[in-house]
């Protein structure tokens, strides 16, 4: 009667990882191939070869890059090299991607660059906030930016119970922000575990100096956060579930959901078109390429453009889309005027006229 009760627990449990593992390729769109759309002149940004994970544009025309990234699971061109932060001006005829020097008292050996975000203050300054990665674990950054001497002075390290396995953020006012957790485990076989199951158990955090408390929970994988252009509205993305939540901001900071929209492709980050409020996504085509890297099969890159938000029929239009052959992994895309910017999780970042 033992054994067999063990051998029922044993095929039950083998049944509910089967289907687990199934209901993960549908997830990740493993079987799904991407036809090429590209905007009508595109090319590559030369110095950009190790990844442009986050992006996000000054409203002056000036462009932060992350780049470097180290991720569990995902491949790295320079696993050796610490992470960096680019700086593009939009206003050149032919704007170059330039590092910027961070100043000394920084670990900059152990920087690990993920999302990031600008604040502009009241007297002019502008503020930048990293999510980063030392040593895998999660800090998010606060620096300085000396326009005139492009680089970036280090300000102070914000570490809480609830900034773990951080991937976004998204700062509106001095200190204050919302960031995602991507994961709930930090272990990388709990991780895995979660991944599989599907637990639902990432979530957006609110942090001040004052507070800091989850406001949206319920998420496969939270990932890219932005702000509608009036911030009343928050975006977050969910990159395994293939959606992104509208929620209602409050005045005490807490968000209230107002909708879903699903886009059937694993989004990652998000940005906000400054001119029309549409919402760009980068997004991965096929998440188990990227899981399982293989040069010979490379996992491709599209780009959604997600007009009329908060109406009941949002315009949902692919703007970019490539195989690998040109642009691997595709996490981000950010607008400016007539210009895009395309950056990826580890490989290269495309600048294109719209």
């Amino acid at each position: 009667m033992g054994k067999l009760m063990v051998l029922t627990l044993l095929g039950a449990g083998l049944a509910l990882i089967g289907e687990r593992l199934v209901a993960l390729r549908q997830r990740t769109n493993a079987s799904r191939e991407v036809e090429p759309v590209e905007p009508q002149s595109c090319h590559l940004i030369e110095g950009l070869e190790n990844g442009s994970e986050d992006i996000d544009i000054l409203p002056s025309g000036l462009a932060f890059i992350s780049s470097g990234l180290k991720y569990p699971g995902m491949p790295s061109f320079a696993p050796d090299e610490p992470g960096q932060i680019f700086l593009m001006d939009l206003n050149e005829q032919n704007p170059r991607a330039q590092a910027l020097n961070i100043s000394d008292g920084f670990d900059k050996a152990s920087f690990n660059p993920h999302g990031i975000s600008t604040f502009i203050d009241e007297d002019h300054t502008v503020y930048l906030y990293v999510v980063n990665h030392p040593h895998m674990k999660s800090t998010v950054e606060k620096f300085k930016f000396e326009e005139q001497q492009r680089s970036l002075v280090h300000l102070k390290t914000i570490k809480h119970e609830l900034l773990k396995s951080l991937n976004d953020i998204v700062v509106l006012g001095p200190e204050q922000f919302y960031a995602t957790r991507d994961h709930y485990f930090t272990n990388f076989f709990l991780v895995l575990l979660e991944i599989i199951m599907d637990l639902r158990w990432t979530y957006v955090v609110f942090y001040s100096p004052t507070e800091v408390k989850v406001v949206a929970k319920g998420f496969s994988s939270a990932n890219g956060i932005t702000v509608s252009l009036d911030k009343k509205y928050i975006y977050a993305a969910d990159v395994t579930a293939q959606n992104i939540h509208v929620l209602k901001k409050h005045e005490n900071w807490d968000l209230t959901q107002v909708k879903v929209i699903h886009l059937g492709t694993l989004v990652d980050n998000l940005t906000e078109d400054p001119d029309t409020g549409d919402i760009w996504a980068g997004c991965h085509p096929n998440g188990m390429k990227l899981l399982i890297y293989n040069p010979e099969d490379p996992p491709g890159s599209e780009v959604l453009r997600i007009r009329n938000v908060l109406s009941e029929k949002p315009k949902i239009s692919t703007e970019y889309a490539n195989n690998g052959s040109v642009l691997q992994g595709s996490s981000v895309a950010s607008a400016y005027h007539g210009k895009l910017l395309i950056g990826t999780v580890f490989h290269k970042a495309l600048y294109c006229l719209l």
